[in-house]
């Protein structure tokens, strides 16, 4: 006999159902993000280890060094021993020596390079100077001096002074033959000379002028005896062989010079046609564009 049923039988089982590929998915994702935590945080805790050991060399780098320059600082054996000077002609080396060895530390190390730089170039015939340490106890010394470049008139005294205008001394046999004229035309004496800038311009303004006509006409330039610059923007020259003053300035003055010096009957031709002579002429004005001026000396009244 048969029995049979009808429906369905619901089956049962103890395990669970398998995840579904989402779910998968996502588990593997927090996996994976915990694992990159755990690894991150070991990194950032070995980047740490690694900074601050660094950072200890360090510290123990630079306090070794303090000590050891704090050591040499006060050691004998960097004293200053020799202070070699190089360069001077004019300039008295053994003072240079002195003013180094009493107005600054005995210790090289402690000697500020750019304060005795300073210094030496305040004396008089020192315009520049170079140094450098040579350890452990030398002092190197490059001196360039100024040099003797014009004769100033002050007072009535000659002084000797370099192309910017600096006064290096009184004109003596101390140095030798200058080939230069002799300047005038300044404010104040010896003394008082160097409170008045213009004078130091005025030296360098005669200097560019007599290299211009020395450039141009070298055996006129050798005849200039004085230099008169009182007034500013031009020069008054005299010549050894003429007592008649020259004004010189303005633009192009030297073509009108060079045809003075070189071609004397044209640039004088205008004077004698007038009918006066060269021996009437007190001064010559070189300044203007138009020509030559000749200006006539003032006859002198007659004594009744």
């Amino acid at each position: 006999m048969e029995i049979s049923t009808s429906g369905n039988r619901e089956v049962r089982s103890d395990k669970a159902a398998p995840p579904s590929g989402k779910a998968r998915d996502r588990a593997r994702k927090k996996a994976l993000q915990g694992q990159a935590g755990r690894a991150s945080g070991r990194s950032r805790a070995l980047g740490a280890a690694r900074a601050a050991g660094r950072a200890g060399v360090f510290a123990l780098f630079a306090v070794s060094v303090l000590a050891l320059a704090l050591i040499a600082f006060r050691s004998d054996a960097f004293n200053l021993g020799d202070v070699a000077v190089n360069g001077c002609r004019h300039q008295d080396a053994a003072k240079l020596e002195e003013i180094i060895r009493t107005e600054f530390p005995a210790n090289i190390l402690r000697i500020d390079l750019d304060a005795v730089r300073r210094r030496l170039e305040d004396e008089t015939w020192v315009k520049r100077v170079a140094l450098r340490r040579v350890l452990p106890s030398t002092l190197v010394v490059d001196v360039t001096e100024r040099t003797p470049t014009a004769i100033v008139e002050l007072g009535g005294v000659q002084m000797v002074a370099d192309g910017e205008g600096v006064l290096l001394g009184v004109y003596g046999g101390g140095f030798g033959k200058l080939d230069s004229p002799i300047f005038k035309g300044f404010d104040g004496d010896r003394e008082t000379y160097e409170m008045y800038e213009v004078n130091g311009e005025r030296v360098k303004r005669g200097v560019r002028m007599l290299a211009g006509i020395a450039k141009e006409m070298p055996e006129a330039a050798r005849k200039i005896s004085e230099v008169d610059l009182s007034e500013d923007g031009y020069a008054k020259i005299l010549m050894d062989d003429s007592p008649v003053e020259i004004c010189l300035g303005g633009e192009d003055y030297m073509a009108r010079l060079r045809s003075l010096v070189y071609d004397p009957e044209r640039s004088y031709r205008a004077l004698t046609e007038q009918g006066y002579g060269r021996e009437q002429v007190e001064q010559i004005d070189l300044r203007f564009k138009s020509g030559i001026i000749f200006r006539l000396k003032r006859a002198k009244p007659a004594v009744g």
